[in-house]
């Protein structure tokens, strides 16, 4: 076969060097592609891994002596609220919010009544030093019922397991914009490195 004429050399030489332009251009996009999609997954994964939902349990404590009731939310603005951590037996962490209800007293003051150290009744506001000391004694002692604690730890598994879906959810939303994202700038990159390498 007869070898290739000086012109013809060239001729090759230039049409490699343009393969070789495109390839690299195309190697250069394939990878920022592939680092974006990889960098979205990564850190979708280690928000979702250190995603700690908190579930909380309420109690109303409507005075000393009366047992506390399973209640939806405690306003600490107006009541005094103590919260406890407490973890489940596989060591998830959640929280006791004990809500000691206040009442208003004829002057129009939101008053909490409470047990002193030396068992005598009183009433002070939700915010006081005597509220909370009396408020830290109760939680000091304040135990669940194995009703509770099985409340609390399937709570907080339902949580997590909703969390993680929200999370994956997310995740997959993240990808498809990314994707979508992807496949309209690559064209008109595309098109901008070919009208570059034709001039």
């Amino acid at each position: 076969m007869p070898s290739a004429l000086p012109w013809q050399r060239e001729i090759l030489k230039d049409r490699n060097k343009e393969e070789t332009k495109k390839e690299t251009h195309m190697t250069i996009f394939d990878g920022v592609r592939r680092a974006a999609v990889l960098l979205t997954v990564i850190i979708a994964v280690a928000v979702i891994w250190n995603e700690k939902p908190l579930f909380d349990l309420v109690y109303d404590i409507d005075g000393p002596g009366r047992p506390p009731v399973l209640a939806a939310s405690c306003d600490d603005n107006v009541h005094g609220a103590y919260v406890i951590p407490r973890k489940t037996d596989d060591g998830r962490p959640y929280r006791l919010i004990l809500c000691f209800l206040a009442g208003k007293s004829t002057e129009g003051v939101m008053l909490v009544e409470y047990r002193t150290a030396e068992g005598h009744l009183r009433m002070n506001t939700p915010h006081s030093a005597e509220v909370y000391q009396y408020m830290q004694r109760t939680a000091d002692r304040f135990a669940q019922t194995p009703d509770e604690l099985l409340a609390a730890t399937t709570g907080v598994h339902e949580q997590r397991r909703s969390r993680l879906i929200a999370g994956a959810t997310i995740t997959l939303a993240a990808l498809l914009f990314s994707w979508l994202c992807i496949g309209m700038i690559g064209p008109m990159i595309k098109n901008r490195v070919r009208q570059r390498d034709s001039l």
